[in-house]
């Protein structure tokens, strides 16, 4: 029998900004490279939700019994900027502002997208979707809806490939379990997580997978536990 494939997301909300002693500890945390990362984000929202990806990152890491002030150093970047560490258990990371996740698993290749759900015009993204996609998105209840998880599941799709630089989105197929890219099966799975007006999908190279959310409160997580 084979390992069990299990998928462990964490996720956070931020709700107000850290105070500067806060998040100059929290950046202390991680290499010089990926702080600059962090400061290059647009206001405090993205800049709290990149550093909460990367140490959630660095925790699960560390909950497996790797050590991430190594690991952060071994660090690389596929062709199309898909983050990964040789040797160590597949991961993707994703924020919208300040939610982030971060889902991880040494069995599965990985991919996660999360998306608020901000009000656009839909015909602005006519050529994103297929014909029969956007025949669903218009029939839905919430057509706005839809369309960001169709959105979320190709955006993890396009993480979770990390091969075609500039891959077309439009050529992601999507059926109710399963997407279809790049010669390769994505097998769907919503992170259910409990944050009003967001959308979360993830994608695994693997069936039959075992999905477990973990809500964490960054400072306490790293303060206390590490």
């Amino acid at each position: 029998m084979g390992q069990k494939n299990i998928i462990k997301v964490y996720s956070t909300q931020i709700a107000e900004q850290w105070d500067k002693e806060t998040f100059d500890r929290l950046m202390n945390v991680i290499p010089k490279d990926l702080q600059e990362r962090v400061l290059a984000e647009e206001g405090w929202e993205n800049q709290h939700g990149s550093l909460a990806r990367k140490l959630m990152l660095w925790h699960a890491m560390s909950e497996i019994g790797a050590n991430m002030n190594d690991l952060f150093e071994c660090l690389e970047f596929t062709e199309s900027g898909k983050p990964f560490i040789v040797d160590a258990p597949n991961f993707s990371l994703a924020n919208d502002g300040a939610l982030a996740v971060c889902a991880i698993s040494e069995t599965s290749i990985l991919g996660i997208d999360v998306e608020r759900l901000k009000p656009i015009n839909l015909s602005d993204y006519r050529e994103e979707m297929t014909y029969l996609e956007w025949r669903e998105i218009y029939s839905h209840i919430i057509p706005l809806r839809r369309f960001y998880e169709f959105w979320t599941i190709k955006e993890s799709v396009l993480k979770a490939d990390g091969e075609m630089v500039g891959g077309d989105i439009k050529e992601i197929y999507i059926q109710p379990d399963v997407a279809f890219f790049n010669a390769k099966n994505w097998y769907i799975y919503p992170a259910e997580l409990e944050y009003y007006g967001y959308v979360n999908f993830l994608v695994s190279s693997n069936p039959h997978a075992d999905v477990e959310v973990i809500d964490v409160n960054i400072p306490e997580l790293v303060f206390t536990t590490h």
